[in-house]
């Protein structure tokens, strides 16, 4: 296999993953919102108030901590009325592993697999669940939070701590071939369109081709490749011969599919109790066509808006969320998301939801609490800073496991066996 280089790097308030001798492209962006309560009765998602004003670590070496500064990266201001929501653009397949501390943020698993871990897997298998710890760019557009129980997430947000911190670990597809192949598109009615396809081929061109042959509007098409909804931003998995047409025109077409593809359709909404819900898409690519050995890690950094200002001595940059949006949207504002300034003496890395203001039991995220003393870090820092170069953004220690491709995982389970006292 040909090995490929990625770079990764911090522009226009977005990290770039990119081959360095292609146009294969993955950007992630970091998107402004509110905090949805617990209790909260809307049926919306939370609305998109921009970008979160990204700064690399490098930059500001002397008043991070040292291992902060090891892992590199870059950070970001967050006031306690907002809340964060992750997301992809790629023209091309990359698998992406999100961590909160030490726990995956997908399924909500901790890094370092147990037995019991195995168990639980094994038990949502057995159910028919999705069990990959990975997401699959394009075709899952966004994150917004870590997973806790049947499909809701607890919201990326920051709670009266001075920091927190998330890893990303990003494994690009093998860049495909070019060369032609061929595909048939099969309809509701039985009739079957013959294509010419290539790797690089995306939804919306196939259901443009459609269009021409068969003059079906492209808005009304819906292609399914192995029981999914294949996108319009993304691209032919390699071996992938059938795909299904199904038409979304009022009143017309098979009720019965029609709902499987809506059902795939809704990826996110607001479950009941105000959490936000998510479902992972399943990884249809074999499990050949991930470049392991080019997995990028890269570590963002959340500070809470006193402790940035101490950090790079700049006032946090102001946020669109004011009381008033929360009042706009129905949602309750809490006391609480007043900033003040407080005498910060140490760092943590812990996401929290609004349930644990109210004093509602959720798991917790953090781990051990780092005290800074910039003076003493200085040295250290500058003697890291001297060895990496200065766009670099990932971390040089790397994943915390080589990537697993979600029919490996399956794999592997096949010879577990459920341990019938957890």
């Amino acid at each position: 296999m040909v090995s490929y280089y990625y770079d990764t790097r911090l522009r226009d308030n977005e990290v770039q993953i990119r081959r360095q001798t292609g146009t294969e492209e993955l950007k992630v962006s970091f998107r402004r919102t509110v905090r949805v309560s617990d209790n909260s009765a809307s049926s919306e998602l939370p609305p998109d108030m921009g970008k979160f004003p990204l700064y690399k670590v490098q930059e500001y070496s002397s008043t991070l901590p040292a291992d902060t500064v090891a892992k590199g990266g870059i950070f970001m201001p967050m006031y306690q009325r907002e809340a964060m929501w992750v997301n992809f653009e790629a023209n091309s397949p990359f698998a992406v592993k999100i961590y909160v501390g030490s726990v995956n943020a997908v399924p909500g698993e901790p890094v370092l697999e147990t037995s019991t871990t195995k168990d639980r897997r094994q038990v949502s298998r057995s159910q028919g669940k999705n069990v990959q710890d990975y997401l699959v760019v394009p075709g899952q557009p966004w994150l917004d939070g870590i997973a806790s129980s049947d499909g809701a997430v607890k919201q990326f947000a920051t709670g009266e701590e001075a920091y927190g911190g998330l890893q990303f670990e990003i494994t690009p597809g093998i860049v495909v071939s070019t060369a032609n192949r061929s595909i048939i598109v099969k309809t509701l009615t039985g009739k079957n369109i013959h294509m010419e396809v290539t790797g690089k081929t995306t939804g919306l061109a196939m259901k443009r081709e459609i269009y021409k042959r068969e003059g079906l509007p492209v808005e009304h098409q819906r292609l399914i490749i192995k029981g999914w909804v294949f996108e319009n931003d993304e691209t032919l998995p390699p071996g992938v011969e059938i795909a299904h047409l199904v038409l979304t025109l009022r009143g017309g077409g098979n009720a019965e599919e029609a709902a499987k593809v809506q059902a795939s359709k809704n990826k996110m909404g607001i479950a009941a109790g105000g959490k936000i819900k998510q479902t992972v898409k399943r990884d249809i690519w074999p499990e050949e066509s991930w470049h392991k050995e080019a997995t990028i890690a890269f570590n963002v950094h959340i500070l809470n808006a006193s402790v940035f200002k101490a950090v790079t001595g700049l006032a946090p940059p102001e946020t669109p969320i004011t009381m008033k949006v929360y009042e706009a949207l129905g949602l309750p504002f809490f006391k609480l998301y007043e900033e003040r300034n407080t005498d910060i003496h140490g760092f943590f890395d812990k996401v929290k939801s609004i349930g644990e203001i109210d004093g509602v039991e959720e798991r917790d995220y953090a781990i051990p609490t780092k005290l800074i003393d910039p003076h003493s870090a200085r040295k250290e820092n500058e003697m890291v800073n001297k060895s990496r170069h200065p766009e670099a953004i990932s971390n040089p220690a790397g994943p915390f496991a080589e990537f697993r491709s979600v029919s490996e995982i399956e794999q592997e389970l096949r010879g577990v066996r459920i341990n019938a006292t957890e």
